[in-house]
């Protein structure tokens, strides 16, 4: 038992050591920017330069005969010299490009070539030959070390037989590898975490958990540790009828209160950053890092804090607000991809219609322990994903997850759009929300509570409306731009949707249709265009389109609307904020994730 204590000790202590080297390394990649790592902080990334006619029209044929399965040629100038790049079945073959011949760089024009390459202050200070370097792992052959004499002390690596910059290095580099090294414990810098030390840090590991039990199973046995499962109460009141519940200590009052059926809104499924689970509590209640940024420093005073921050071991007495939302029973009438990774869901309500504002949500209560199976009429490009996780099948604890109504309120159904959330590297199951509605068969039910949110028309202002979207954000947009457009008096609408290609632009066709018929401006947006030249909208990030319209205009004539991914609407706000705009002007619904 001395011995065994003494052994799991002294492993604690080497295991806290490398635990002391990855928090040291970690924080580094934390507070370091990621761009100064890789060394090429003075790179300037030269774009190949077409030959012209007269070069082109030198080149031969010929000049590859003896090669084997070729498959491309490229063309390209190199500092004003003709350059031909021959990809064949063993490789890659360069030519010069005036007789055919094989390329050749020389010490002078690798100096050329680095320095073509190289946009920092420093001057060239000399040129090493190498055929190796440490500092280049998949590199071996002929080339050429360039070093400047700058403060970042800069290396360029020129390929002798392509006549290409491998890479830069300097420094800065330096450091970012060897804190990789300590923390994958990879010390020989080949980016090989399965090497002699990392196992046996592992089998150390092991052993520390191993004997931790092995004390842990004695100690239980000698009598001398016990422990219980804390559990705690809470009361609460809403509109004056009051409540007591008694659940696990460690659970935070927004999941009591749910759990026993007690309506609190939540946009953000408990993560803090939504602000609508407000409660009342005593004004001594420590305030949380959440609780200052969402709520103001009179309702702080005055006692009220995030439900979903807060345990019920130290929340103990709460007053909740009342709510007009309810539970209603849903049942799918339709479901269909309108992108390849985006489905439309139309649902009708089994018992009175859903009173609700555009712009509002619901939230849908996965039941505990649902699976998945492959649902109907999936596109021929996405049946791989569905088969993946039909073989998962995983079970999960009951869940809410939140949706905005995709259309304005006074019809028959309620229409919403759910982004399916493909299982991740590491993680043990796709989205549980996503993947259990998306498998939802017509003529199926689900419970959802609500409306929630207060992302809502400006009632009552005059000015015209500029709509900022991106991603999901369309379905409460397109709400409330429909809402809008069956107004009496509808104002003018400029409406700025972002995508990363085409095929996920949501309801294009609808609203071209309204641009067409002059009933608002529809500009979309695409960062990430399959095919540029089939594109001839804006292009890049639709904040920075809406920016750019914006500045020649008067601002002080819109009302803002904003629904987006979490760094879409970070930055959108950042801009406005920046032009300058009334934040009284600016509504925004949070996805909070």
């Amino acid at each position: 038992m001395k011995f065994l204590q003494w052994l799991h000790r002294w492993t604690g202590l080497i295991l806290l050591i490398q635990l002391m080297l990855w928090t040291v390394s970690g924080l580094y990649f934390a507070l370091v920017d990621h761009h100064g790592m890789g060394g090429q902080q003075y790179f300037s990334q030269e774009q190949p330069e077409p030959l012209s006619r007269a070069q082109l029209a030198k080149l031969s044929s010929d000049w590859w005969d003896d090669l084997n399965g070729v498959t491309q040629v490229l063309t390209y100038r190199a500092l004003g010299l003709p350059r031909v790049e021959v990809h064949h079945q063993d490789g890659i073959r360069y030519l010069d490009g005036r007789d055919g011949s094989r390329w050749q760089t020389n010490e002078d024009f690798a100096q050329q070539i680095a320095q073509a390459s190289y946009s920092g202050p420093g001057s060239l200070a000399r040129v090493t030959p190498i055929e190796r370097t440490r500092e280049l792992r998949d590199w071996r052959g002929q080339g050429f070390r360039i070093d400047f004499d700058d403060d970042l002390n800069t290396r360029v690596y020129v390929d002798r037989t392509s006549g290409t910059v491998i890479d830069h290095r300097n420094t800065p580099w330096v450091v970012a590898d060897w804190m990789f090294r300590l923390h994958f414990i990879d010390y020989t810098g080949g980016r090989n975490f399965n090497n002699l030390v990392a196992i046996v840090v592992a089998v150390m590991t092991l052993w520390f958990a191993l004997s931790g039990f092995i004390l842990l199973v004695k100690l239980l046995n000698s009598g001398e540790m016990r422990f219980t499962l804390r559990k705690a109460s809470l009361s609460a009141s809403v509109g004056g009828q009051a409540f007591k519940f008694t659940d696990k200590a460690h659970k935070t009052v927004l999941q009591v209160l749910q759990h026993n059926d007690i309506t609190v809104e939540s946009g953000c499924g408990g993560g803090g950053t939504c602000g609508f689970c407000v409660v009342k509590a005593s004004p001594d209640t420590p305030i949380t890092v959440s609780d200052r940024s969402q709520l103001s420093q009179t309702q702080l005073n005055e006692g009220y804090r995030l439900s979903c921050q807060h345990s019920i071991e130290t929340l103990h007495q709460v007053e909740v607000p009342e709510t007009d939302a309810r539970k209603y029973s849903l049942r799918l009438k339709e479901s269909r991809f309108i992108t390849p990774m985006l489905r439309e869901l139309r649902f009708e309500v089994d018992e009175e219609q859903v009173e609700y504002a555009a712009g509002q949500y619901m939230q849908f209560l996965i039941p505990a322990g649902a699976g998945q199976s492959r649902p109907v009429d999936i596109p021929e490009d996405f049946v791989s994903e569905w088969h993946a996780i039909a073989a998962t099948n995983f079970r999960h604890d009951a869940v809410r997850r939140s949706y905005s109504m995709a259309t304005a309120a006074g019809g028959t159904e309620l229409v919403f759009t759910v982004r399916y959330q493909p299982q991740s590297s590491g993680a043990p199951a796709p989205g549980v929300g996503s993947s259990y509605l998306c498998n939802l068969k017509p003529g199926e039910t689900i419970v959802a509570e609500g409306p929630y949110g207060d992302f809502q028309r400006l009632e009552g202002a005059e000015r015209k409306l500029c709509f900022i979207g991106g991603g999901a954000g369309m379905a409460p947009l397109r709400a409330l731009i429909q809402e809008e457009l069956e107004s009496h008096s509808p104002r003018p609408i400029q409406f700025f949707y972002g995508a990363r290609n085409r095929g996920e632009l949501l309801y294009m066709d609808e609203f071209v249709e309204l641009d067409n018929a002059n009933k608002l401006r529809f500009i979309p947006v695409l960062s990430s265009p399959r095919e540029a030249c089939k594109w001839s909208h804006a292009q890049g990030f639709v904040h920075e389109t809406a920016k750019a319209w914006l500045e020649q205009r008067d601002i002080s004539e819109y009302d803002f609307y904003i629904c987006g991914p979490p760094r879409m609407l970070a930055a959108t706000l950042t801009m406005l904020n920046e032009l300058g705009v009334d934040s009284s002007r600016v509504r925004y619904d949070d996805f909070g994730n």
